[in-house]
């Protein structure tokens, strides 16, 4: 979450441009899987499914509540 709320300006401004750009299914799964790999890395998420076992729809979940978090402490 510390990640994410030192790139909170630049997540809005990406959310901005990306709900513009359009060609997404969902937009908040796509901004959360954007941040995520952007902020994390893709060997962090690589990490959660050694470690855990997680699965998409789990680090999807992860993802999307630390954006919601950012947004309500706003």
């Amino acid at each position: 979450m510390a990640q994410y709320r030192l790139h909170r300006d630049a997540i809005e401004h990406y959310a901005d441009d990306l709900q513009r750009q359009g060609g997404y299914d969902d937009f908040e799964t796509r901004l959360a899987w954007d941040c995520l790999v952007a902020i994390m890395g893709t060997n962090y998420i690589c990490g959660l499914y050694d470690r855990y076992g997680c699965t998409d729809a789990h680090i999807t979940t992860l993802a999307k509540r630390a954006l919601q978090q950012l947004r309500e402490q706003g």
